[in-house]
């Protein structure tokens, strides 16, 4: 029986935009569904006919045929579909209204009438599930961005929908509690019945639980099967910006040495098993690493924390920093990880004086924060919001950009040039004259990187400046921070993106419960496990599989695919 069937589905926006082209897909009772595509290609819009919001709310021509837990879409109005279908945003503020948590997850269980014990159960349930246990009392608005994300994930789960819809609802979340609420999803699939269906950029965790995928690029259905299936086809998904399983990476890329792993392996578990074969078979014959790592910078401090504690007041009163002592000097790219909640913002807020010491010091450039006002600081340290809405407020994006340079004082020939630059390089410039809140959440993001890029700081702090991104638009965003790098500026990125950490970083950062766990090269972070794992971090992928494979001669630090692909040389 089939819990979504959409036939021939065609819409266009109001604005005249068409983001869906003859769409049909079925999705049967029970299963475990991904739907996956570059920015752009339809997959909110696709989400957001699943319970009406689209035509009811939004508006929009449509043509084709909806139905939904065997009701026609069109004829029943959100109120009536919101009984079976639970909807989680992939911005989580959109949808948090309560004034605590618990009112917040309790809101949809009452409304349905459903009794108290059982209410109460769903509850403690829900907490646990996404690891906010204590925090019941707390209002929505203080938490964090992933502890937002986890909020709206628990209000929708304690309402036992018939479907869950999920539009990148893990986009903000660390890698582990990433990977608990996939597999709490997979149980929900399981055991209670629960149809998913889940919008999302995470291959590697889609492998692992997804019953079907269905890609999407520019609006229409190209792709669809179960991940061995779609994830074997990694030269259309790489060409459609949809980025395959690490492993799988691997796999096609061993294939022009003529090392052929067949079928391409989409888990880490069936890529150790095929390439310790070859190992052992003699087809391939690991190699040491020859890749030069940059190390840190020798260059002078230009941020210096010293035993830096921060205290959110109550009540109750909470220690999100606890001694924290941290030098990081001109020209590196750091990297700050940790779970949700380990302090990883309220650190970076102290750089531009948002937020001042409870105790300890901050010097920024040789300025201590609490004496300076944040405007001072901002000609010093540019900060990158993880949510870019809370620092746009322009009527277009053109002005949004020369804000900044304005308020430098300078003439206005070079805030012109400044701003063309700005936009060229996030590629908005055919976008300059546009309201910034009609562009899509990813332009959003490159809009607010554009602002503080285009006042040329001396620190550039990105906080999780690629949720929300496609493949493409993460690393568009994290090659511009490298490149103001190589122009000498300071670089500190906050980030659950591991590949991302491995691929740019030479200093990592791993913070959890409000102090500092790990400081050090990327690579011998990384390879700590034991230590990631009391912060809720796992390791890239392929450093996984290295890994895995280290009792066969392969390094165990090795942090990209191409460092994989240099190693495993043919026997």
């Amino acid at each position: 029986m089939s819990a979504v069937d959409i036939r021939n589905l065609t819409y266009t926006y109001e604005a005249g935009v068409t983001a869906l082209r003859d769409v049909s897909i079925q999705v049967d009772k029970g299963e475990f569904v991904a739907i996956m595509g570059p920015n752009g290609a339809g997959k909110t819009t696709l989400c957001l006919h699943i319970n009406g919001i689209i035509p009811h709310i939004l508006g929009g021509e449509c043509k084709g045929k909806v139905t939904v837990a065997g009701m026609n879409v069109w004829e029943h109005p959100v109120y009536e579909m919101s009984r079976k279908v639970g909807m989680v945003f992939q911005n989580p503020e959109t949808q948090l209204f309560c004034p605590d948590l618990k009112s917040e997850i309790v809101f949809g269980p009452e409304n349905l009438g459903v009794p108290r014990d059982e209410i109460r159960r769903r509850l403690k349930w829900a907490l646990s599930v996404v690891r906010l246990e204590g925090l019941e009392d707390r209002a929505p608005t203080d938490l964090s961005g992933g502890q937002k994300q986890r909020a709206a994930i628990a209000a929708a789960l304690s309402m036992m929908p018939e479907i869950l819809v999920l539009d990148e609802a893990t986009s903000q979340l660390d890698p582990i509690g990433t990977s608990e609420v996939f597999s709490v999803l997979k149980d929900l699939n399981k055991e209670y019945g629960i149809t998913v269906i889940m919008a999302t950029h995470k291959s590697e965790l889609v492998a692992e639980v997804a019953d079907k995928i269905f890609v999407l690029y520019k609006g229409k259905l190209v792709l669809s099967g179960d991940p061995e299936e779609v994830f074997s086809k990694v030269d259309l998904l790489n060409k459609i910006f949809v980025k395959p399983p690490a492993v799988s990476e691997l796999a096609y890329k061993l294939s022009n040495r003529n090392i052929k792993l067949m079928p391409i392996p989409v888990t880490l578990q069936k890529a150790y098993e095929k390439l310790s074969s070859c190992v052992r078979e003699g087809k391939i014959k690991p190699s040491p690493i020859t890749a030069t790592r940059k190390r840190h910078s020798k260059g002078d401090v230009i941020i210096e924390v010293k035993d830096l504690w921060y205290v959110y007041p109550g009540p109750p009163p909470i220690e999100a920093l606890k001694g924290v002592n941290l030098r990081i000097r001109k020209g590196e790219f750091v990297a700050i990880v940790g779970q949700n909640g380990a302090g990883k913002t309220t650190l970076v807020k102290h750089f531009i004086g948002l937020l001042k010491p409870t105790k300890g010091r901050v010097i920024v450039n040789g300025k201590d924060v609490s004496t300076v006002s944040p405007a001072e600081l901002s000609a010093e340290v540019g900060f990158v919001f993880q949510n870019p809405d809370h620092q746009l407020f322009a009527y277009t994006v053109q002005e949004e950009v020369a804000f900044g340079p304005k308020n430098l004082g300078l003439p206005e020939d070079e805030v012109n040039k400044r701003v063309e630059d700005a936009l060229k390089l996030v590629g908005l410039w055919n976008l300059r004259n546009v309201y910034p809140f009609k562009l899509s959440f990813g332009d959003r993001r490159k809009l607010s990187v554009a602002a503080v890029i285009a006042m040329k700081p001396k620190v550039l702090v990105l906080d999780e400046p690629t949720t929300g991104q496609d493949y493409k638009g993460r690393y568009e965003i994290t090659e511009i921070a490298a490149r103001m790098r190589e122009e000498g500026c300071t670089v500190i990125m906050i980030t659950h993106d591991m590949e991302l950490v491995a691929k740019y970083a030479d200093r990592t950062i791993v913070m959890g419960l409000g102090k500092i766990l790990l400081d050090g090269p990327t690579d011998e972070v990384l390879s700590k496990e034991d230590i990631l794992e009391q912060t809720y971090i796992k390791p890239p992928q392929i450093t996984q599989l290295a890994k895995l494979l280290s009792n066969y001669g392969v390094p165990n630090n090795i942090l990209t695919v191409d460092e994989m692909y240099e190693v495993l040389k043919p026997g």
